[in-house]
């Protein structure tokens, strides 16, 4: 059963990552990258403190420990203990998966850190905010940051799955 489940996740991540064309390996690689959504991550931030008012600080500090726990609990209880080779380190793969820009990441991806951080961050923005245009871009963000782990075959999709229900 297990090896079938594996095999499922195998064509489903060679499906997505063989759907290249060289303008998605950089749009993909962008949307991947930690820096690339800091404005979005400034005005959210914007919109959380102007909701909460004098007690911004609470709500700075309750931000950074919910993605500091997610990367935690992702990595510490995780990657560092289920140890599952990321595709590009898998040998009987990597032969057929596309690398975009050399990119092979750390050597173990379940679950994906990025999965559960823009997640976190997803649901805890959103709850704070409370609003449904909030709600649907924030994990419309979070969707896309995943799928494009996908692509740049730095994750499987159980990777990513793992890493969306990994939340603290």
């Amino acid at each position: 059963m297990f090896e079938a489940l594996e095999n499922i996740d195998h064509q489903l991540l060679l499906l997505i990552n063989g759907a290249n064309t060289p303008l998605l390996d950089q749009i993909m690689w962008g949307i991947s990258g930690r820096y690339t959504w800091l404005p979005l991550y400034i005005v959210v931030l914007i919109m959380m403190l102007k909701k909460v008012g004098k007690n911004w600080w609470l709500l700075l500090i309750a931000t950074i420990v919910a993605v500091g726990l997610a990367d935690s609990i992702s990595v510490h209880c995780f990657k560092n203990v289920v140890m599952r080779y990321r595709p590009t380190h898998n040998l009987e793969l990597e032969p057929l998966i596309h690398i975009v820009h050399g990119y092979h990441g750390g050597w173990y991806g379940f679950v994906s850190s990025h999965a559960a951080n823009t997640f976190a961050i997803a649901f805890f923005t959103s709850l704070i905010l409370n609003k449904r245009t909030i709600w649907i871009i924030m994990l419309t963000w979070a969707a896309l940051v995943c799928y494009s782990r996908m692509y740049i075959a730095a994750h499987y999709p159980a990777d990513i799955a793992g890493g969306c229900f990994s939340l603290p």
